[in-house]
């Protein structure tokens, strides 16, 4: 048994059960001596497993991943499309051969074509992929765990303003207003507004039906007579069991970004989402009084901390916020008030003969016993002839002979 450097690397050999063992431990000696020593003991002690050895390529875990999510998961295409960018390179590797060392290079490399946000979700999933191999019996350990995401820049969510969602509306095509409606008027999402079916509107009692919620909890949302006209007259028309449908087809309408574009163009509406319609409907809905517990369950949200990052108050309510302190702070004195001590400001001298004649009056008191006793007495006496009042009740000095002796030392002390 022993430590031995190849390649500028550090190795160890050892023994177990006849068996020769040899490991990479990595440039450093130390860390070397240190783990070969741990090896050691845990042979002594009788803890020593070898580890076991999985012969299963990421290319076929991927098939078998899908396989999974297309019956579990909703967002299954998502992770199909982040595949074809992490199966080139990891792709040939045994799942056991992937290493933190090997992420954080595809992480440097993905990061130089894309968002460090795309990044991040596709690291996301092959986190969990290593969580689900680990549960299926297909690798032990997950390289993840030593993985950091990127930091991202906070995005600004888009709120339109009234005159904005009367542009938008104006630029819609006949097909897609419908659309673009129900979302301001219900925050629904793009998919569960493009799989509505009528069989989830009623009419009569003015309630849609999510059933396909993105946490898959079943909601209800009112409909306001705003979008009841639009429906009812959908629905004399309708044709398929899909509320919205592209013209000249029976099927659901398509995912319609070149619609939502053409429409910010020709409204000129720069930098906004479909999805930034349900951060609208949110946000009017919390700015007009609406609490927040309510504005949750029309969302959707399991928790209401997500509820308030989508209701944020509006820039004019902050102004009337800080308006009001303002008005508060004026009934003592707000903006005027002085935080220095000001002991005398009562009837102060109106002219500069009176205080040539203060300034004479203290001189010639100076040295005497009222100058070295100093403090608010000695300027109170001063003062006296020049205030109009008679000095506020102070502690009553000592006579005495105690007094001439000295200052009375403080009590509880010798």
């Amino acid at each position: 048994m022993g430590i031995y450097a190849k390649n500028g690397k550090y190795f160890i050999d050892y023994r177990f059960q006849g068996r020769r063992i040899r490991e990479c431990v990595g440039p450093n000696r130390r860390m070397a001596e240190q783990a070969l020593a741990i090896k050691q003991a845990e042979i002594a002690q009788g803890r020593f497993q070898i580890k076991a050895k999985y012969n299963y390529l990421f290319r076929e875990f991927a098939t078998t991943y899908l396989d999974f999510a297309r019956t579990e998961k909703r967002s299954w295409e998502r992770d199909k499309s982040i595949l074809t960018n992490l199966l080139p390179f990891f792709g040939h590797r045994n799942l056991d051969d992937i290493t933190s060392f090997l992420i954080e290079n595809y992480k440097q490399r993905r990061v130089a074509l894309v968002k460090p946000a795309t990044v991040n979700r596709e690291i996301a999933l092959l986190k969990h992929m290593f969580n689900m191999a680990i549960r299926w019996g297909k690798t032990d350990t997950n390289p993840m765990k030593d993985v950091r995401l990127f930091r991202e820049e906070n995005i600004q969510e888009r709120v339109l303003s009234q005159d904005e969602i009367t542009r938008i509306l104006d630029a819609c095509s006949d097909y897609y207003r419908p659309v673009v409606l129900t979302a301001l008027h219900t925050g629904m999402r793009k998919n569960e507004i493009h799989t509505l079916k009528w069989s989830q509107v009623d009419l009569e009692q003015r309630v849609i039906t999510v059933l396909f919620s993105k946490n898959g909890r079943i909601r209800k949302i009112p409909i306001n007579a705003t979008l009841l006209a639009v429906l009812r007259q959908m629905k004399v028309r309708a044709s398929t069991e899909y509320v919205f449908i592209y013209p000249n087809s029976k099927g659901p309408v398509p995912d319609s970004r070149t619609a939502w574009l053409n429409a910010l163009k020709k409204s000129g509406i720069p930098h906004c989402r479909f999805h930034d319609l349900r951060h609208t409907f949110a946000t009017h809905l919390a700015a007009g009084g609406v609490d927040l517990v309510t504005v949750k369950e029309l969302m959707g949200h399991q928790n209401i901390l997500m509820t308030t990052r989508y209701a944020h108050a509006a820039p004019e309510n902050k102004r009337n916020a800080v308006a009001l302190l303002e008005n508060r702070m004026a009934r003592i004195g707000g903006h005027q008030m002085d935080t220095k001590p000001k002991l005398l400001e009562y009837n102060t001298p109106s002219n500069e003969s009176q205080s040539v004649e203060i300034k004479e009056h203290t001189k010639k008191r100076r040295g005497g016993r009222v100058a070295e006793g100093g403090g608010l007495l000695n300027r109170y006496t001063v003062l006296k002839p020049y205030l109009g009042f008679e000095s506020p009740p102070l502690r009553q000095q000592q006579t005495g002979p105690e007094c001439s002796s000295g200052p009375v030392p403080l009590r509880g002390r010798s």
